[in-house]
C-alpha cells in the first residue's frame, strides 16, 4: 500500500514537472514540444488559451486514437481526459506566473530556459511511464501509430508529424512562425538521450501495469 501511494505522489509530481517544462519552452520562444507549438499556434486563431488548445488536441488524439481502432474503456477515457484537463490548466497556470514573475529577452537565457524545459519534460516522462496506468491522449495516439506501423520508431514519427503540420499550416496562414525552432528540434533530438539518462537516475518501484490496451 505504501508503495502504491508513493507512486502515485511521482505520477502527481510527473504531471507538475512536465506542464512546467513546457511552459518553459514555450516562454523562451525558441520552439517548444510538437504538441505544445501545434496548441501555440492553434491559440492565434482561436479565441482560447495555449492550454485550452493542448486539450483541444488531446481530445483529437483520442478520437483519432478510437477511430485506429485502440479499444479505450469508459473509464480510461474520463480518467485520460480529465488528466489531460488538469495538464492543461497547470500549463496555463505556470505561464501566467512566467509572465508575472519574469519573461527572458537575452537570447542566452532564453537557450537556458529550453535546456531547463528539457529536462524538467525528460524526468516528468521517466516517471510518468514508470508510475502510470493512464496517459494522455497523445501518449495512447503514438501506441496505435505505432501498433499500426509494427514500429514504434516509425510510428512515433508518424505521430509527431500530426502537431507540426498543425503547427505548419497555421504558420503559413497567419505568415508568422510561432512554436516552432531551435527548442522543437533539440526536443525531437535529444528528449530520448534524456529520458535514458533520468531513468538511470531516478529510482522508482514501479507498479505493475495493468492491461488497458491490447497493442
Amino acid at each position: 500500500m505504501k508503495r502504491l501511494h508513493d507512486n502515485q505522489l511521482w505520477y502527481v509530481c510527473s504531471i507538475v514537472l512536465n506542464a512546467l517544462g513546457n511552459s518553459f519552452m514555450i516562454i523562451a520562444n525558441l520552439g517548444s514540444s510538437p504538441w505544445a507549438a501545434a496548441g501555440e499556434n492553434l491559440s492565434t486563431v482561436l479565441p482560447f488559451s495555449i492550454g485550452v488548445c493542448i486539450i483541444l488536441l488531446n481530445f483529437f488524439s483520442f478520437m483519432l486514437s478510437y477511430l485506429m481502432k485502440v479499444p479505450f474503456t469508459v473509464g480510461i477515457i474520463i480518467k485520460s481526459m480529465a488528466l489531460t484537463l488538469v495538464f492543461g490548466i497547470m500549463i496555463d497556470v505556470f505561464l501566467y506566473f512566467h509572465h508575472i514573475l519574469f519573461v527572458p529577452e537575452s537570447i542566452w537565457i532564453r537557450c537556458i530556459y529550453i535546456f531547463i524545459g528539457l529536462n524538467l519534460m525528460a524526468a516528468a516522462v521517466s516517471i510518468y511511464f514508470r508510475t502510470s496506468t493512464v496517459y494522455i491522449p497523445s501518449d495512447y495516439l503514438i501506441k496505435a501509430f505505432g501498433r499500426l506501423m509494427k514500429n514504434y520508431t516509425i510510428g512515433t514519427i508518424l505521430c509527431t508529424l500530426i502537431p507540426i503540420s498543425i503547427s505548419l499550416v497555421i504558420i503559413l496562414f497567419q505568415q508568422h512562425v510561432t512554436g516552432l525552432g531551435i527548442g522543437t528540434l533539440t526536443y525531437l533530438f535529444g528528449i530520448g538521450f534524456l529520458i535514458d539518462q533520468y531513468n538511470r537516475w531516478i529510482v522508482i518501484h514501479e507498479v505493475p501495469k495493468q492491461n488497458m490496451l491490447s497493442i
